[in-house]
């Protein structure tokens, strides 16, 4: 591309030759400056020059590098600025209001209510003597529980003080069936037991042995779990578990064959001659701390394995400990127990039917209301029987329980679909049962309650 030549155009700051006139004639005369017509008192006014100079500047030349800025009138600059504003303020306005529309709607279209309900409530005062069985019973009067057995052992070693020489007898457990008639069989104290190698053990107290049942033709025979102690002290009557029978019963081929037994625990502790011997204060405290621990452990076990509908009460669990052979560690002794808990679970059902039965059945205050009982913690068992495998026990239950109102929800819910929220308090004049009740309606404007009863939700608050 050519390179332009500007050799005609000049910067109004700057002056060109060709601004400078040419006298006429051969000599060149060098122009002798004016004066400053300003400070010299020039006839030449100040407007012309001013004149001038703003010529060149506007100039085709001049425009050229020097554009002049377009001007934009006050009045169109006033007047589109605020056309803008006015257009962001209408859309915003309109994106806020579509979503207060929409908020709105959706919590119109979701709304809900809760219904508060205290029922009635009263604390009663227990103390009843109660029957207790195993099995099912259409006696009203009778409450079914389920015994659940657990076992746990620990060893401690403290310091030996001596020797002795000792003898003694192997002891363990043993299950003892009674398949040979319906009727309970009682066995009287030292009863024998003898194992198919003819070593002889002794019950050390009188039992009864419940009958066998029949259930749909299947034979089941009764049974009772005994703690029994071999015949002589020695170490050959340590034992592992097997199968008994009862000499006693050998004139009787039919009662001998089906009166047997088995072991539940090996047999052991049986023991002739020398070993080390310990502080009987020491090993009873050692042994006494070891017990509480394990009594706590195994009550916390089975509280976490109560099955659904029954409840463990207070004093509803029978400890039996056994003491551990002692061994020997260096010149420390290693003495232990076991722990066996049997927990009487009763059944919630019966229990509370047992309890209104006696308690609410024939109480004016209770009537036209129907009352229920949720937690049976503050009851405990008294005089909790010792062989509960047995079937049929007696016992006695104390405390206080507190009756409820049970009060039916979804009748509620159903009662106050698309009423009035003023129609909340007419239910405790409908519902003898509620002694107090509260409603919440989202959203907070609006005064009925939902359509559809799903969406009203009851709940019952405990009255303390």
């Amino acid at each position: 591309m050519p390179r332009i030549q500007f050799s005609d155009v000049v910067p109004p700051e700057r002056r060109s030759i060709r601004d400078i006139p040419i006298p006429s004639g051969g000599k060149r005369k060098t122009p002798t400056p004016s004066p400053n017509p300003i400070f010299s008192g020039s006839s030449v006014p100040i407007n012309k020059k001013i004149a001038e100079i703003t010529e060149k500047k506007t100039s085709g030349a001049y425009e050229y590098y020097y554009p002049k800025e377009k001007e934009t009138p006050v009045n169109a600059l006033d007047y589109d600025g605020k056309s803008k504003s006015k257009k962001r303020l209408l859309y915003g306005s309109s994106v806020f209001l579509l979503i207060i529309i929409f908020v709105l709607g959706m919590m119109t279209v979701f709304a809900s209510a809760t219904i508060a309900i205290t029922p009635k409530s009263e604390p009663k005062t227990i103390a009843m003597d109660v029957k207790g069985t195993t099995t099912i019973d259409e006696d009203v009067d009778t409450v079914r529980y389920e015994v659940i057995k657990l076992s746990k052992s620990k060893t401690t070693s403290i310091p030996s003080t001596g020797e002795e020489v000792v003898e003694e007898k192997a002891r363990g457990k043993i299950a003892i069936y009674n398949n040979f008639s319906t009727e309970p069989q009682r066995l009287i104290v030292r009863t024998r037991f003898e194992t198919k190698d003819g070593l002889l053990y002794r019950i050390p107290e009188s039992v009864v042995v419940p009958g066998k049942s029949v259930k749909a033709g299947v034979e089941t025979p009764g049974s009772i779990e005994v703690e029994i102690f071999a015949d002589e002290a020695g170490g050959k009557y340590n034992i592992g578990k097997t199968d008994f029978t009862v000499p006693g019963f050998k004139s009787d081929a039919n009662r001998y064959k089906n009166f047997y037994a088995r072991s539940v625990t090996d047999m052991t502790g049986g023991f002739v001659g020398k070993r080390k011997t310990v502080s009987a204060s020491e090993k009873e405290s050692a042994l006494g701390n070891m017990r509480g621990d394990m009594e706590s452990a195994v009550k916390k076990e089975l509280e976490s394995k109560i099955p659904e509908g029954v409840v463990l009460l207070e004093g509803a669990i029978r400890y039996e400990t056994k003491e551990l052979p002692q061994k020997e560690d260096g010149s420390s002794v290693i003495i232990g127990e076991d722990i066996t808990a049997y927990a009487m679970m009763l059944n919630t059902e019966d229990l509370k039917n047992k309890i209104l039965t006696e308690h609410i059945l024939n109480d004016a205050n209770w009537q036209n209301i129907k009352p229920t009982i949720k937690d049976f913690s503050p009851l405990r068992v008294e005089n909790l029987p010792e062989g509960l495998d047995a079937g049929n026990q007696s016992f006695k239950i104390t405390g206080t329980a507190k009756v409820l109102a049970d009060i039916d929800t979804l009748v509620i819910s159903e009662r106050l679909a698309g009423k009035s929220r003023k129609d909340t308090p007419k239910l405790i004049d409908e519902f003898a049962g509620i002694s107090s009740i509260t409603a919440t309606i989202r959203p907070m404007w609006k005064r009925s309650f939902p359509e559809n009863p799903s969406k009203i939700h009851v709940e019952t608050v405990a009255n303390n």
